[in-house]
């Protein structure tokens, strides 16, 4: 049984468990049930979430390809048959698992960003929401499996695959839209805007692959790193200078 299994079944397994005790506990169970991934879900949600992180994790280690529904239904302790209870097959799975994660940039990171007026505070904003939803959800491994998956658009059908760029295009726009305020302001350096956005955004995904939680740097830490490597890249030096160390 690789690491993958053994932690989805742990993750499942504990989920259970919660689940029993707060079905004895109303209280409790109001306490818990939110989905870690969404902050207004309830308690369903939950399971899907189960459901998703252990299929992400089990697609990163293998691919997509190679993960078949069996692996995914043994790691959350299903049968097949329960498993297909919740979802219809693995392209729909990994399409709700690439929505599963673009919801939760859009309830943590977006929609905070856009309520803020000052543009070199929103980008400010945007990276350290975004680092720290990354960074709270890597795996023990060193992982966020739900942000890499996002990168297996090829798994999804045409439709499905317009639907996921047309949610991250969204994201890519307002950090460029961010970027062009900062121009229009004269705080930005001399440079492709659309290049910078993307620039941006891809130090920030980056670390999905790099973070661990057992390393040296704590979330607060690396949010630190990625704003100022970012935003003293982008803006001019007179700003760069006055961010906090």
């Amino acid at each position: 049984m690789t690491w993958t299994t053994r932690f989805a079944k742990f993750s499942f397994g504990l989920r259970q468990k919660i689940d029993t005790l707060a079905s004895r506990n109303p209280s409790m169970n109001m306490r818990i049930s939110k989905n870690p991934f969404s902050v207004t879900a309830s308690a369903e949600p939950d399971r899907l979430a189960d459901i998703y992180r252990a299929a992400a994790q089990i697609i990163c280690e293998k691919g997509f390809d190679a993960t078949s529904m069996n692996d995914i239904a043994e790691a959350v302790g299903l049968t097949k048959a329960g498993l297909y209870h919740h979802i219809s097959g693995k392209k729909d799975l990994l399409f709700r698992i690439m929505d599963f994660g673009l919801d939760s940039l859009e309830e943590l990171v977006i929609a905070p960003a856009r309520v803020i007026e000052d543009a070199e505070q929103r980008l400010r904003t945007i990276i350290d929401n975004h680092v720290h939803l990354i960074t709270s959800r890597s795996t023990p491994q060193g992982n966020n499996p739900v942000t890499i998956v996002l990168d297996e658009v090829a798994g999804l059908t045409p439709v499905q695959r317009r639907r996921i760029n047309e949610r991250k295009r969204v994201y890519v726009d307002l950090i460029r839209d961010t970027l062009e305020e900062l121009k229009s302001e004269g705080k930005l350096t001399d440079v492709d805007v659309t290049a910078a956005a993307f620039s941006v955004l891809g130090m920030i995904l980056w670390l999905s692959r790099w973070y661990n939680p057992k390393g040296r740097l704590t979330p607060e830490q690396a949010s630190q790193e990625v704003i100022k490597t970012a935003m003293g890249g982008v803006l001019r030096q007179q700003r760069a200078k006055s961010m906090p160390d």
